[in-house]
């Protein structure tokens, strides 16, 4: 009862406006007490912001992986105030482009979509590319998308406009690795590692053995990585397996927030929520939250919610996702009801 007064204090006083009571007490119950406890902020769902419905470019109905950059003072004369890249899942995959003067959308469709294919002679020819992280490069004056391609390598290509990319290099692979197959869905982070001179922080999932775990690379200048041979997180109790890991500082704290896959029978289909562990400032070590979003959330049919994009905006904070049934997905927006991030 505590949980649920809590819950509809923060709708209020945020001005959120819930027309069934009933929705909100079902809503309210779904909120894990660890993350009320732990002080970090609680969504709720908003929209469907991209639909692959009606996309020129769409070969495998399906859209993931958001990754949303703020075009000001990066870009000259951009198509609007935000960039979004995503991608397909299957082959063939693509790096793809919308743009937006608001994060609430609506999106707009690039038209030569896709900005990047799973072609590119004489640097690699794979059946799909997808996953993009675009990040500010400012050694290079750059922006940098990361993306992989097969699943056991992430490459890195520039761009000037945020439209047109040189191909750079091979971030990350398996061989740089014990025992990985797949290095893939990264993200790619500024953060200063207290004690080093990195400053750029990748995380991304591991295939090991069958089960994936997120896993480190480090950099100075975005452009060449050192491997971390342990992983940072494993899957918690009655999760299989964890991907797209997303660095959160909270209120002077540092978090990961990451999409993990249930255990369940056969035959019930792909099965995800989000998830939060806290790390060290040296990303070292982590420690279990919580469940940070719940699937259900959006819908009680919705199977999965995926690929975790977080954004502080005009006294905002907005969470980008994935959801729906795993190779059929759409990309969603929800909104915290609670405070701003600090900078770790």
């Amino acid at each position: 009862m505590l949980l649920l007064k809590l819950s509809l204090l923060l709708l209020l006083t945020c001005g959120v406006v819930i027309a069934d009571p009933a929705l909100l007490t079902a809503k309210s119950a779904k909120v894990d007490p660890a993350i009320i406890a732990a002080g970090l902020p609680v969504f709720m769902p908003d929209r469907i912001t991209l639909d692959y419905q009606g996309l020129k470019y769409n070969p495998c109905k399906d859209v993931i992986f958001p990754s949303i950059l703020r075009t000001e003072g990066v870009l000259r004369s951009p198509l609007g105030k935000y960039y979004l890249y995503y991608s397909p899942h299957n082959a063939p995959g693509g790096i793809c482009l919308a743009y937006s003067d608001s994060l609430e959308g609506p999106w707009k469709e690039y038209g030569e979509n896709p900005i990047l294919r799973s072609a590119w002679p004489p640097h690699y020819k794979v059946s799909h590319i997808s996953g993009p992280s675009v990040v500010y490069n400012e050694e290079r004056g750059k922006l940098f998308c990361y993306f992989h391609g097969e699943n056991n390598t992430t490459r890195i290509a520039s761009t000037a406009d945020g439209l047109h990319f040189d191909y750079e290099a091979v971030a990350v692979d398996t061989s740089m690795y014990r025992g990985l197959s797949e290095a893939s869905y990264a993200h790619v982070f500024r953060y200063s590692v207290p004690g080093t001179d990195f400053r750029y922080v990748m995380m991304f999932m591991g295939n090991n053995g069958g089960t994936r775990r997120i896993y480190l690379a480090l950099s100075r200048d975005g452009l060449t990585w050192e491997a971390r041979k342990e992983p940072l997180l494993n899957p918690p109790a009655g999760v299989g397996q964890v991907g797209s890991p997303w660095l959160f500082p909270w209120k002077g704290k540092l978090y990961v927030v990451y999409h993990g896959d249930l255990i369940v029978p056969k035959g019930v289909g792909c099965t995800t929520n989000l998830y939060v562990s806290e790390v060290d400032p040296g990303l070292q070590q982590a420690r279990f939250i919580g469940l940070f979003y719940d699937r259900t959330l959006l819908s009680p049919d919705n199977m999965r919610q995926s690929d975790p994009f977080l954004l502080e905006e005009e006294g905002k904070l907005y969470l980008f996702t994935a959801v729906g049934p795993r190779l059929n997905q759409k990309i969603a927006l929800a909104r915290a009801i609670d405070a701003l991030p600090q900078n770790p």
